[in-house]
């Protein structure tokens, strides 16, 4: 295990941040690609389109606790591997979406086993991760998941060219196969509590219930995003609007490499500030622009907001609870992620639709001020207390 000694990048961790990118990488070939391949192939409208990220992550969302409870139960490997096998499989049935309906359905089941892969990808990362360095490790973990959102979705808009498909489609299985092979050689901490009774209390934690509210709203902007920037970009006549996930990338990428020393060091409140109140400032900026470089330039805030939050607040989640209460307490955090884009998708689909796309991203700006204010009247108090018991115990 990782804590033997005080070193991060040990052959395991490297194996599996490979594995978990190519994994990462193949789901999002497919995010901004999906509405298009709706509209353009299954005719499908805006409100529909919300849907697609919808049905996918509210079924990550129930699937999330079991996850947690399995994880903490029965151990990381089998699970994992199970849930990554099945998500290859599905990634080939996407050759036979030839219906809206059947796109739906292969998105529910394809989310099933994205919030297993997900939880148990990020809990497997932490049981190898130092204690002393838990955040710094985390950090660098989520730059797998940073790297595939930088170059998966533009690689999967070059690849899909002028509506092929098919050779989307088979990019992306191929990268969920070498995932798979990858997993396999991965040695993984066999940590479990051999509790097999199943109750709510271990599928999540309370301690994190609060955090959680936070990721809930935190995430609705994200959805807006995934969602709507490609067609945002085609409206305002934008050419390779696609590249603003590379340059999103490149802001979660540059502070990755800092935060999570920070948070180690100094804690979470700046963090949460500096990250939340940058994103609002990008999302504002980004209802009023009308060329490449300005939406290039968001991207890179947005970004920077995503990549000091995300590390930060789960870093917080995993600070409050012992080594075998992980697979819960992620079940917590990316369950309330997965119902604020479930839900944020659905809902700001509608908004788009009959308010358009520039006014949707500027009433997220302003649902981003609820998070940022709920932290600090009732978060960071509570999640002091909790680490310091913990520290104790």
């Amino acid at each position: 295990m990782a804590s033997a000694n005080n070193k991060i990048l040990t052959r395991d961790f490297n194996l599996h941040f490979v594995s978990y990118f190519l994994m990462a990488a193949a789901f999002y070939f497919l995010l901004p690609t999906l509405p298009v391949y709706a509209v353009n192939a299954l005719d499908a409208n805006k409100n529909q389109v919300g849907y697609i990220i919808g049905v996918y992550a509210l079924s990550a969302l129930l699937i999330r606790p079991f996850c947690g409870y399995v994880l903490d139960a029965y151990g990381r490997r089998s699970v994992y591997l199970w849930a990554l096998g099945i998500f290859t499989l599905l990634m080939a049935a996407y050759h036979f979406s030839s219906t809206f309906f059947i796109l739906l359905l292969i998105r529910v089941f394809h989310g099933f086993t994205w919030g297993t892969i997900t939880t148990g990808g990020s809990t497997i990362a932490a049981d190898l991760i130092p204690e002393s360095r838990r955040a710094e490790g985390i950090g660098y973990f989520g730059l797998a998941m940073t790297f595939s959102i930088a170059l998966a979705p533009y690689g999967g808009d070059q690849i899909m060219g002028q509506n092929n498909f098919t050779n989307l489609f088979n990019v992306a299985t191929a990268f969920s196969v070498a995932a798979f092979v990858l997993a396999l050689f991965v040695k993984m901490p066999n940590i479990k509590t051999g509790q097999t009774k199943i109750s709510l209390s271990k599928m999540f934690d309370k301690r994190v219930n609060r955090i959680a509210i936070v990721m809930f709203t935190g995430a609705f902007p994200y959805a807006a995003i995934i969602s709507f920037i490609r067609i945002y970009s085609d409206e305002l006549g934008i050419k390779q609007g696609a590249l603003f996930f590379i340059f999103m990338a490149i802001g979660v990428a540059i502070v990755r490499l800092v935060v999570g020393k920070i948070m180690d060091k100094k804690g979470p409140s700046g963090l949460v500030f500096a990250g939340l109140a940058v994103t609002v400032i990008g999302l504002i900026w980004l209802s009023y622009i009308d060329s490449f470089w300005p939406l290039m330039a968001i991207g890179v805030l947005v970004g920077m907001g995503n990549g000091i939050i995300m590390p930060t607040v789960q870093t917080m989640a995993l600070n409050m609870v012992p080594i075998e209460r992980r697979g819960a307490a992620n079940a917590t955090f990316f369950s309330a992620v997965d119902l604020g884009i479930g839900a944020g998708s659905i809902a700001l689909g509608y908004v788009a639709e009959y308010y358009g796309i520039d006014r949707m991203f500027f009433i997220c700006g302003i649902i981003l001020l609820f998070p940022l204010a709920f932290y600090f009247m009732f978060v960071r108090n509570h999640y002091l207390k909790h680490a310091a018991m913990l520290n104790k115990g």
